[in-house]
């Protein structure tokens, strides 16, 4: 049977065409660097989430929540893994902690505008070259008539913490890793302002990192990110069911354009 260009069978394919899946962009060649961010709880010291960490086996690791119970436990399972841990206490849930294969230099400190936890940006040699990284735990979700209220009523709180952090670099960083405290919002809204992606949007649907057994039922949500600047490429994302904090190991890989 002869068809027409315009005929069933050319309208079939483009059908088809326009339900596939788009085509992954190939992947850039070179190394790579794979970063883990990873809030440990502070009140749920737990072996199991050590472990979770070794298992990941990230080139970087950023650390929210440690504690110095945290830090005996961390350097005495990997300290052969990471030559380079640094540790940052700030009682009793503001504690930070940079693992690295290679040398890390603390570029500043940074207190909250607002009252809660410090930022810590650094400078971490990687095979991808030294990576300007902004550490971050934002202020929690929480206001005087608890979580659910809070997190609608504290965005503003989040975003001042992100205006003062990014004065850390006279640029925007290569990287922002930490536990956001949210999953969508004003901070999050000022990051994407400055041109980095969010690398768990390259692998839709992200996977929830965080989840909380409440008295109105289990809260779950992505408050947990890592943001790359745009002349790096998220590689592979992985969230792993692993460790006892409420949050889950976020591990990205990168690489330069």
């Amino acid at each position: 049977m002869q068809l027409s260009p315009g005929g069933p069978l050319v309208v079939l394919l483009l059908a088809l065409a326009a339900c596939a899946p788009p085509r992954a962009a190939p992947l850039p060649p070179g190394p790579g660097v794979s970063v883990l961010t990873y809030n440990v709880n502070f009140e749920r010291f737990d072996p199991a989430t050590v472990e979770a960490i070794a298992a990941v086996d990230a080139d970087v690791v950023f650390l929210q929540e440690t504690t110095r119970e945290w830090e005996i436990a961390i350097r005495a399972r990997l300290a052969r893994v990471y030559p380079t841990m640094e540790f940052r206490h700030h009682d009793p849930d503001g504690g930070q902690a940079v693992l690295a294969r290679g040398a890390v230099a603390t570029h500043d400190r940074r207190t909250s505008p607002v009252g809660s936890f410090p930022a810590w940006c650094v400078v971490v040699d990687t095979a991808v070259g030294p990576l300007q990284v902004l550490h971050v735990h934002l202020h929690p979700p929480l206001d005087e008539r608890g979580l659910i209220s809070g997190y609608f009523t504290t965005g503003g709180l989040r975003r001042a913490e992100m205006e003062d952090y990014l004065g850390c670099f006279s640029t925007p960083p290569d990287l922002i890793v930490g536990d956001f405290n949210e999953e969508e919002g004003d901070a999050v809204d000022l990051i994407a302002a400055q041109g980095l992606l969010d690398a768990a949007a390259a692998f839709p649907p992200p996977r929830r990192t965080w989840e909380w057994d409440h008295w109105s039922g289990q809260l779950v949500g992505r408050p947990d990110h890592v943001f790359h600047a745009a002349a790096l490429v998220a590689a592979s994302v992985a969230v792993r069911e692993a460790g006892a904090s409420d949050h889950r190991p976020l591990t990205v890989e990168l690489r330069r354009r």
